[in-house]
């Protein structure tokens, strides 16, 4: 596209060149409308491929979308639930965030980040969608709580109730960057290098969105 810019531009300049004739005029010209004309197929090429491969996508789509509608519940007793106990809750503060925790000991959670509802309904049956829905409902409360609170207790002085908790958090496989930086943090004030490794091969093992975050912001805490 550039390309042919260019060359319109340059047989422009040359058009108005004061020593070509009348006939060479009309014949530059000619030139530059077949270019331009090859210009506008190429773009109206372009925009029919990209609203057919726009139209495919939205097919692939509804297509996935209708088999989920239809599929028939499955079993999800046997999932990998995470369940709390009040004893994994460190008990020094009394703040909002330790309330939620609590609220959520005893209930089932599910880390379903990165799967979508069409995902989900194709997986285990659209009749499981809402409870599934649910458990990463809790999740996603679980994790962004458990953050909240371990700065909490950082901040009033209870480091080591601060890392069991951020410790626990990351064993149930969270994909909280501020989880993985807080408890990087710590182990770096603590001279616990061998933590900060364990935690990038824990975070090696997420789905590859967070995954890229936090191994990019645990850089900051290499040795």
């Amino acid at each position: 596209t550039i390309k042919i810019i260019h060359t319109i531009h340059l047989f422009r300049k040359i058009s108005y060149n004061e020593y070509t004739t009348i006939s060479e005029r009309i014949s530059i010209m000619f030139v530059f409308l077949a270019i331009f004309i090859v210009f506008l197929l190429y773009i109206n090429f372009l925009m029919h491929k990209n609203k057919r491969a726009q139209e495919n996508l939205e097919k692939q789509f509804w297509d996935r979308e209708h088999s989920a509608n239809f599929t028939r519940k499955k079993d999800i007793s046997n999932l990998n639930y995470l369940i709390i106990t009040e004893d994994k809750i460190p008990q020094n503060l009394t703040t909002d965030a330790k309330k939620s925790l609590e609220t959520l000991c005893g209930q089932k959670m599910l880390n379903l980040s990165s799967m979508s509802n069409t995902d989900l309904k194709l997986e285990y049956g659209v009749a499981n969608l809402d409870e599934l829905s649910a458990c990463d409902d809790r999740f996603s409360t679980f994790e962004r709580n458990a953050a909240i609170y371990a700065q909490e207790l950082s901040d009033a002085g209870y480091t080591d109730q601060a890392r069991q908790l951020l410790e626990f958090a990351v064993s149930c496989h969270v994909d909280n960057s501020s989880i993985y930086t807080q408890l990087a943090a710590i182990y770096q004030t603590g001279g616990n290098l061998s933590g900060i490794l364990q935690l990038q091969e824990a975070a090696a093992q997420l789905a590859p969105f967070p995954q890229k975050i936090i191994l990019e912001k645990l850089k900051s805490f290499q040795p």
